[in-house]
């Protein structure tokens, strides 16, 4: 059974694994950077801290670069499937949005043509 509060499915995380192995790290990490620039920066630095106290622990070269590839790997299928669960949740209430224009199966609804009143007085 599944908590209400839940919003990311197995398949959010499954597909956004893929994603990022398709991708490789530093593609998928260059597209996110595009729509989040601050959490890109976030998770590049701190890996970065991450691994120069593994490097400074005496961790062999291939381990930390290995390591560092595997937690950003993680971290980015984390954020991708979230935003996966995010818009599965919110996708019928977006038409009209910003968001919308990311999927091209959301048509805006046609504007209300606005009635004239012809016989009306300015001032009226």
């Amino acid at each position: 059974m599944k908590p209400d509060s839940m919003l990311v499915e197995p398949e959010h995380i499954v597909s956004a694994g893929q994603d990022v192995a398709t991708k490789g790290n530093g593609q998928a990490l260059t597209e996110f950077a595009e729509t989040e620039p601050a959490l890109a920066s976030f998770i590049y630095e701190r890996l970065a801290v991450i691994a120069g106290k593994l490097s400074l622990s005496g961790a062999p070269t291939e381990l930390v670069q290995g390591s560092h590839e595997d937690v950003l790997a993680v971290a980015l299928t984390c954020v991708n499937a979230m935003r996966r669960g995010h818009y599965a949740l919110w996708k019928d209430t977006v038409t009209g949005t910003r968001l919308a224009q990311l999927d091209e199966t959301f048509e805006v609804p046609p504007k209300r043509r606005r009635k004239k009143n012809h016989g009306a007085e300015p001032g009226e």
